[in-house]
C-alpha cells in the first residue's frame, strides 16, 4: 500500500471528524500493516479512549468467541476504536452492528436498506427470506481494564475467487454486490455512522436493530454451554437473550453474551 494512499485515509477521516464534530472519535491512526487492529489500538492508545486505528492490511484479525477474521490482502476495511468502559459491552454490540449496517446501506445507495440486514448478534449479511445471507461485516467487543475495544471488519473489494475455501459461499463483499465504493469511502462512512451510533440511546439502538433483524421466524441451531439447541427463533433481545422454540415445543431462552450460532 502506497504511503500517499495511507495518508489520504487519515486526511479523509480527520476532515469528516472536524466538519461533523465527532464525539467519540478524536484521534486517527492509519497503519500500513498490523497483525490486529485490536492489539495495535491497545499499544497506541495509551489506555485512553477516542482513538481510531485502521490498517491497509490486517494479517491476524480475530472475531467473536475466539474465531478468526479473514482479511484477504488489501481488500477489506479493518477498524478498532477505543471507547470508555462506562459504555456497556451490550450497548456497544448494538452500536457496532447498527453502524456497520448503516455504513453498508449508505455505500450501496438508495436500495441499500433492502439488500442487507443484521444477523444476531451483530453480523451484517445479505437480506434474504431465511436469514442465511452471506456475511459482509462483523464486530468484536473486547474489554480491558482501561478501555473497551470495538473492532469492525467490512468486506469491500473481494471477488469470488479471492475467498479461501472455508468462506466460499459464506462471505460476500460490496464489490460482489455491485458497489464501486473504494475502501476509503467505506472507512469514512463507517467512522461517521459509528460515532453517531455511540451517541444514541440504548432504546433507539434496539429499535433500529430490530428493524434490520433477519433471524426472527427462521430455524437455527445455537450453541450454549457446549450444547446444541435447534428450533424456530421466536424473538431476540440483542443485549439479553434469544428465545427459541424447540421441535418438541419447549421454549428456551439462551443468554446472548455466551451463546453462538451455527453458520
Amino acid at each position: 500500500m502506497e504511503r500517499d494512499e495511507l495518508e489520504s485515509w487519515t486526511e479523509e477521516l480527520e476532515r469528516a471528524r472536524d466538519a461533523e464534530g465527532w464525539a467519540f472519535i478524536r484521534r486517527v491512526m492509519s497503519l500500513r500493516h498490523t497483525k490486529s487492529t485490536q492489539d495495535a489500538a491497545v499499544m497506541l492508545s495509551g489506555g485512553k479512549p477516542g482513538l481510531l486505528v485502521t490498517a491497509g492490511h490486517q494479517s491476524a484479525g480475530r472475531g467473536r468467541l475466539g474465531r478468526s477474521w479473514a482479511d484477504t490482502s488489501h481488500m477489506g476495511v479493518a477498524v478498532t476504536v477505543t471507547i470508555p468502559n462506562s459504555l456497556s459491552a451490550e450497548r456497544l454490540s448494538l452500536a457496532g452492528g447498527l453502524a456497520s449496517c448503516r455504513a453498508v446501506e449508505q455505500v450501496l445507495g438508495p436500495a441499500g436498506a433492502k439488500r442487507v440486514g443484521i444477523r444476531w448478534p451483530n453480523d451484517v449479511v445479505e437480506a434474504g427470506p431465511d436469514g442465511t445471507g452471506r456475511k459482509l461485516s462483523g464486530v468484536l467487543i473486547e474489554v480491558t481494564p482501561a478501555i473497551t475495544l470495538m473492532g469492525i471488519g467490512i468486506n469491500v473489494l473481494q471477488q469470488a475467487a479471492d475467498w479461501p475455501e472455508p468462506l466460499a459461499g459464506r462471505a460476500v463483499s460490496l464489490r460482489e454486490l455491485g458497489c464501486a465504493a473504494q475502501r476509503v469511502d467505506v472507512l469514512v462512512a463507517l467512522a461517521r455512522c459509528l460515532d453517531r451510533a455511540l451517541q444514541a440511546s440504548p432504546e433507539h439502538l434496539a429499535l433500529e436493530w430490530q428493524e434490520r433483524n433477519v433471524l426472527t421466524g427462521t430455524r437455527r441451531t445455537f450453541i450454549h454451554d457446549g450444547k446444541r439447541v435447534t428450533g424456530t427463533v421466536l424473538g431476540i433481545d440483542p443485549a439479553c437473550s434469544v428465545r427459541v422454540q424447540c421441535e418438541d415445543g419447549r421454549v428456551v431462552e439462551l443468554p446472548a453474551l455466551t451463546t453462538s450460532m451455527e453458520k
